[in-house]
């Protein structure tokens, strides 16, 4: 089982971790954690999601701070970013 701390060990991980610290897309830390994971496995299943999967997967986390505009550009940079990555490294 992964965890948020094991991130930057995954390629995938790495890469949202990455575009999240770009866009600061975290504010107090309640949610993030989860929605990092969340975001993660699903672009380890499909990296191709569309905007409606993407805002699916996020629908049960609750960021309180409001942070939502700033999470989704992540998101979008995040897979964006995908292209460049191989599983392997």
């Amino acid at each position: 089982m992964q965890t948020a701390q094991g991130l930057p060990d995954d390629p995938i991980g790495r890469v949202v971790l990455q575009a999240f610290i770009h866009e600061q897309a975290a504010q107090c830390g309640y949610c993030i954690s989860g929605i990092l994971m969340r975001v993660t496995g699903l672009f380890q299943q499909r990296p191709d999601a569309d905007e409606a999967l993407i805002r699916e997967t996020l629908s049960r986390h609750l960021c309180r701070c409001g942070a939502h505009t700033r999470i989704l550009r992540a998101v979008r940079l995040a897979q964006k970013n995908l292209g460049h990555v191989s599983p392997l490294t």
